[in-house]
C-alpha cells in the first residue's frame, strides 16, 4: 500500500515540472506556496519607491542630478538592482518553499511574510511616497488573495517551471543570435538608422506603443497555441511505447518501474491544456528573454552611436527624457521606443522560428517534447499503479 507521504512527494514532483493538473490532490499549505510571488512583488514595490525618491521630483531635478558622476553610478547600480534584487530574493524563497513543502513546515515564517507585505509595504510607502496606508492595506490584501486563487488553481507550478525552462536555455540565445539571426539582426540596424521608425517611435504615445508591443505578442500566442496543440495531439498518440525511463531512476516514481506498461491512462482535457499552456508559457517567456536582450542592445548601441544631434535632425525637435515602468532614466524616450519596436518585431520572428524552423526547433522545441514525454510515462505510473486509476489503450482513450 503506497503511503500518504510517498503520494505525495511524486505530485509535488509532477507540480514541480508544470503539471498540476496531472495531480488528483488538491494543493495544501497555499500560505507557503505564495512566498516566492509575494517576496518578488515586495522587492519590486520597496526598489521603485527608493528610485521615485532618489531621482527628484521634476525631470529638471533629474538632469541635474544624473550629469554627477557618483549620482549616475549609484542610480544606474539601483534600476540594476530594481531588475535583479526581486528575482533574487524571490529564487530564494522559492528554495526555502520546496524544502518546506517536503518537511511540512514554513506556515509560521509564511504568515510573518504575508503580514509585512500587507501592512509593512503600505506603511513604508507612506513613510517615503506620502501614499495612502488604508488604501495599500486593501491593495495588497487583494493581491494576496489573488495569489492564494493562483497557487490554488496550479498557476505557480506552472510559471515556476516555465521560468526555470527558459532560463536553462537563456545559454543558446548568444549562440543562435550571433549565428541563427544574422538576417534578422542585418535587418534591424538598418532599420534603426531610418528616419521613419524614429519619427514613428517619437510620435507615439507610450499607451499606444504598449498596444503595438501588445499586438505583435498575440498574433506569436496565437501562432503558439496552433502549433503546439497539433504538437501535443501528436505526441499523445504516437507514443507506442514506455520512453524516458531512465530519467525518471532518481525520482519518486523509480520503485514502480518494472510495472510499466505499454498502455496508457486516459488523458482528460484539463491536462492537455495544461500541457499547452507549459509548451506556450515556456516559449513566451524564452521569447521575452531574447526581446529584452535586444531591446538592451540597441539601448546602448543608440546610446553609443547616435547622438542627440542626429535625434533632434530626424524628429525635428529635441528629444525628451526616457522613463521606463514610472523610473526615470538618463537616455532620450525616442530611443527606448524604437527600441521596444524592433524588440517587439525581433520576439515575433523567434517566437515563429522556434516551431517551424530546424535550427531553433532541435534547440528550443525539442527538450520541451521530451519533458513532456517523460511526464506522460510519470504519469501513467502515477494514476496507475499509486492510484490505481483504469487503464485505457490506445490513443482512442484519449478525449
Amino acid at each position: 500500500m503506497t503511503g500518504e507521504r510517498e503520494i505525495e512527494a511524486v505530485e509535488q514532483w509532477f507540480r514541480r515540472r508544470g503539471l498540476p493538473a496531472v495531480v488528483r490532490g488538491r494543493p495544501t499549505r497555499l500560505l507557503v506556496r505564495t512566498a516566492p510571488a509575494v517576496v518578488f512583488i515586495a522587492v519590486w514595490e520597496v526598489m521603485t519607491a527608493l528610485l521615485n525618491v532618489v531621482d527628484g521630483e521634476t525631470d529638471a531635478d533629474f538632469d541635474r542630478l544624473i550629469e554627477n558622476d557618483l549620482f549616475s553610478l549609484g542610480y544606474s547600480g539601483l534600476v540594476l538592482g530594481l531588475v535583479g534584487f526581486p528575482v533574487l530574493g524571490s529564487w530564494l524563497t522559492a528554495r526555502w518553499v520546496r524544502r518546506k513543502l517536503v518537511d511540512r513546515g514554513g506556515t509560521v515564517p509564511a504568515a510573518v511574510l504575508a503580514a509585512v507585505f500587507v501592512l509593512g509595504v503600505p506603511a513604508l510607502d507612506r513613510a517615503v511616497a506620502g501614499g495612502s496606508v488604508p488604501l495599500g492595506v486593501v491593495t495588497h490584501l487583494a493581491i494576496l488573495a489573488g495569489l492564494f486563487a493562483a497557487a490554488f488553481a496550479g498557476a505557480g507550478s506552472i510559471v515556476g517551471w516555465a521560468l526555470r525552462a527558459a532560463f536553462r536555455q537563456t545559454r543558446m540565445l548568444g549562440e543562435l543570435t550571433s549565428r541563427a539571426l544574422p538576417l534578422l539582426l542585418l535587418f534591424t540596424v538598418f532599420g534603426f538608422f531610418t528616419t521613419e521608425i524614429w519619427q514613428v517611435g517619437a510620435s507615439l504615445p507610450r499607451p499606444r506603443l504598449w498596444l503595438v508591443v501588445g499586438l505583435f505578442a498575440a498574433v506569436g500566442v496565437v501562432f503558439l497555441l496552433a502549433m503546439f496543440k497539433d504538437e501535443v495531439t501528436t505526441l499523445t498518440q504516437s507514443r507506442t511505447a514506455p520512453v524516458g525511463l531512465d530519467k525518471l531512476r532518481e525520482t519518486p516514481l523509480a520503485s514502480y518501474l518494472d510495472d510499466v506498461r505499454a498502455e496508457r491512462v486516459p488523458l482528460k482535457k484539463l491536462e492537455r491544456a495544461n500541457m499547452i499552456l507549459v509548451l506556450v508559457l515556456t516559449q513566451v517567456l524564452q521569447t521575452l528573454v531574447l526581446a529584452t536582450l535586444v531591446f538592451v542592445f540597441f539601448v546602448i548601441f543608440g546610446i553609443i552611436a547616435v547622438q542627440h544631434s542626429v535625434i533632434k535632425a530626424w524628429i525635428s525637435r529635441d528629444p525628451t527624457n526616457g522613463t521606463l515602468f514610472g523610473i526615470q532614466l538618463a537616455v532620450p524616450q525616442e530611443l527606448l521606443h524604437v527600441s521596444l519596436f524592433i524588440a517587439a518585431f525581433s520576439g515575433l520572428y523567434f517566437a515563429a522560428s522556434t516551431v517551424t524552423d530546424a535550427k531553433y526547433r532541435s534547440a528550443f522545441f525539442d527538450p520541451l517534447a521530451d519533458h513532456l514525454a517523460v511526464s506522460l510515462v510519470a504519469r501513467d505510473l502515477y494514476l496507475g499503479r499509486l492510484l490505481g486509476a483504469p487503464r485505457q489503450a490506445g490513443p482512442a482513450a484519449e478525449h
